[in-house]
């Protein structure tokens, strides 16, 4: 799709929260990610993938402006704290 952007696969913990918080120190304004459309799919009992639909939004204080949409897909393993993101794709429908 012209103007897709692809981010991923991050792997690794570390890795993922890198990108969440370079993404976050890069946003102007107070952005929202709006997942919808979930799904969950379970590979074995230690493992799972998430796919969601992507909004993201910002508002700036006078208006409410839609950034991107897309699709997110999250690789899940299951550790002794629960499930943890392993492993994280973001798909943009139009690079922001």
């Amino acid at each position: 799709m012209p103007g897709q952007r692809v981010l991923g696969p991050v792997a690794g913990r570390a890795a993922v929260l890198d990108v969440i918080r370079d993404g976050h120190t890069a946003q102007a304004g107070r952005v929202l990610h709006h997942l919808g459309n979930v799904v969950v799919t379970t590979t074995d009992a230690a493992t799972a993938e998430v796919r969601a639909c992507l909004v993201q939004t910002r508002n700036t204080g006078e208006s409410i402006q839609m950034i991107s949409t897309g699709v997110c897909t999250f690789g899940l393993r299951r550790s002794d704290g629960g499930w943890r993101i392993a492993e994280l794709t973001l798909t943009l429908d139009n690079a922001f």
